[in-house]
């Protein structure tokens, strides 16, 4: 994945000095649950108010089911419904 990020010109050891050092949270992969996830507590200011990001790596099926709601373009928390599932 980082090659894959490299040749897309894009700077990951930035993202990991601005994202990380503020603090993060890492759920380690479960196979259990069959994903991992990460809240980043983010420095910088960003649209809608959210210092937080949650980055999550799994199965789509299993990591949708676990949701309720989304942020639409507007950054208003709307239901996830079986039509946008």
């Amino acid at each position: 994945m980082l090659k894959f990020i490299q040749r897309c010109n894009v700077d990951f050891e930035d993202y990991r000095k601005r994202l990380l050092p503020k603090g993060y949270l890492r759920f380690q992969f479960d196979s259990s649950r069959k994903r991992m996830s990460t809240v980043l507590e983010l420095t910088e200011n960003h649209e809608n108010g959210y210092n937080k990001r949650l980055l999550t790596k799994g199965a789509s099926e299993i990591v949708v089911d676990t949701c309720s709601h989304y942020l639409d373009e507007n950054g208003e928390r709307v239901p996830l419904d079986d039509n946008m599932k």
